[in-house]
């Protein structure tokens, strides 16, 4: 019989059942003239006149000057040798793992604490995920579950740098190694980050970028892959662009995929790669901001700090401990009603009813961290007195049952 295609049924329990009741998040009404959003962009460079000049030169299309040469720019950000762009950050995990040959019978190690288009991208290429939990500290892929989910059909390990703070790539980077599998990086949370001065996008065999809107550069949307690999960096191109072969026309050897950056999108974001020295220190500097109002707040854990990493603080998060006093959703609640956004962190993936499984071990960080992070306005362009709103608002519920 005809018909949509319906989500498998899952029968709740445990952790995955609070995630079937979770409320919705609450709608901030405006204080200070607007509503504080989560996350916006901040357009205030070359924006206008390269979009202007892909009008007026009518190369609006994949081919057009601005895209290599925001290709150039963003493989020079990251300290690499390629960049190769394509439609969104889905496309761009999609894209490299289907270049390094994972298929049906794979396994992909991917962290459980992530947007599902990861674990998706896996999927697409015929593959299996296997879910790690997460590092309490840092709250990126724990690198012993890691080691514990390594299995003879593991191809490739995905590092996911969670709202901005880089794994430990040194520990992926030997279990890799030694079990001589692929190690790719997804960057999408943080371009601009560093483990000893080595940009995230060049600590992998390759590494995945998203330009979404809410991203520190974006083109609305958009997606990256970077490699020093040329022959990866070739296929990645052709195989992106429908495999196409080149010579003789509509000659495909490959199975590839419509995944194209237009010109004007490349416009964009070249313009914004321009100043992304200056968008990443907006957000550290915002970050040393909420550091400074909320450290000596009882029950809030602040962003990890490591000796030697750069976080680029795509999302300032926070979690909420028990001895805070209120909830992470009543805390939601209060800010909303002083004109503030605020987002949970993502629902693990193995809790997402299209990859439940009832019989698979808890991963109870990620469970607990779903239960009681928090991401605050972290837009670049916060004004100090927007940030010193959001941290009284915090501190005012804080008061509600003080210490």
């Amino acid at each position: 019989m005809k018909g949509l295609r319906q989500p498998a049924a899952v029968a709740g329990s445990g952790a995955q059942a609070k995630v079937t009741w979770r409320k919705p998040r609450p709608v901030a009404s405006e204080v200070l003239g607007r509503v504080l959003p989560v996350c916006e962009p901040l357009l205030e460079g070359n924006e206008l006149a390269y979009l202007r000049e892909c009008i007026e030169t009518n190369w609006i299309s994949g081919h057009g000057s601005f895209v290599a040469r925001f290709e150039q720019a963003f493989a020079t950000a990251c300290g690499v040798r390629h960049a190769v762009a394509c439609s969104s950050g889905t496309a761009a995990l999609h894209l490299v793992l289907w270049t390094l040959g994972i298929g049906p019978g794979d396994e992909v190690i991917v962290p459980t604490l992530c947007i599902v288009s990861l674990p998706n991208a896996v999927r697409l290429c015929g593959a299996e995920p296997a879910f790690v939990d997460a590092q309490r500290r840092t709250w990126n892929m724990d690198p012993a579950d890691v080691a514990a989910k390594i299995t003879p059909r593991t191809r490739a390990i995905v590092a996911m740098h969670t709202y901005g703070h880089p794994c430990d790539m040194a520990a992926l980077r030997a279990l890799a190694q030694a079990h001589d599998v692929w190690l790719v990086e997804d960057g999408a949370e943080a371009l601009g980050a560093s483990i000893d001065a080595a940009p995230v996008g060049s600590l992998g065999d390759a590494a995945c970028f998203s330009l979404y809107s809410n991203k520190l550069v974006t083109a609305g949307e958009g997606g990256v892959v970077t490699t020093n690999d040329p022959a990866m960096a070739k296929l990645l191109r052709k195989l992106g662009d429908l495999g196409y072969e080149g010579d003789p026309d509509f000659w495909h050897r490959h199975v590839g995929f419509s995944y194209r950056f237009t010109n004007l999108q490349a416009a964009v974001a070249l313009a914004q790669v321009e100043r992304l020295d200056a968008l990443l220190q907006m957000r550290i500097e915002n970050a040393r901001r909420y550091d400074e109002g909320l450290r000596d707040v009882v029950g809030l854990t602040l962003p990890p700090q490591t000796p030697g990493v750069r976080n680029a603080h795509w999302m300032y998060a926070v979690v909420v401990e028990d001895a805070f006093g209120v909830s992470r959703d009543t805390l939601m609640a209060g800010l909303a009603a002083r004109g503030v956004e605020s987002k949970p962190f993502f629902i693990p993936a193995h809790l997402q009813p299209i990859y439940w499984d009832a019989s698979a071990p808890a991963l109870p960080v990620a469970e607990d961290l779903m239960c009681r992070g928090l991401c605050l306005p972290s837009s670049s362009g916060l004004r100090p007195e927007e940030i010193d709103h959001v941290v009284r608002s915090v501190r005012e519920m804080r008061g509600l049952h003080p210490a």
